[in-house]
């Protein structure tokens, strides 16, 4: 991968990673699988929109999906732990340029 490029495979890898730590809760159900994507992709859009969104993110697992608060903290944790380190800080930048993502100073 170029410094400022980010291919749609590279793209789609780097999701894959991101959301590997969720995998094991996925496979035990369909149902569990359909969610596990709903909460990597909103988790994968919030983190490249920057903290804002991932509060905001929180807000709505908590909220509108009815996330106890230790669910929500065992989200959270695997998130900060073992998902959100798999992106680098230069390819979140590429991510956040890629999707027009203008952060506040």
């Amino acid at each position: 991968m170029s410094d400022k490029m980010m291919t749609d495979t590279d793209m789609q890898d780097l999701l894959r990673r991101f959301a590997a730590p969720l995998a094991q809760y996925a496979t035990t159900s369909p149902a569990r699988n359909d969610l596990a994507d709903v909460m990597v992709r909103t988790l994968w859009a919030a983190m490249i929109a920057g903290p804002e969104m991932e509060e905001e993110t929180w807000k709505a697992f908590r909220e509108i999906a009815h996330l106890s608060e230790d669910g929500l903290k065992a989200i959270q944790d695997c998130y900060h732990q073992q998902m959100k380190p798999v992106v680098t800080p230069e390819q979140l930048e590429i991510l956040r340029k890629r999707f027009g993502v203008r952060r506040k100073l």
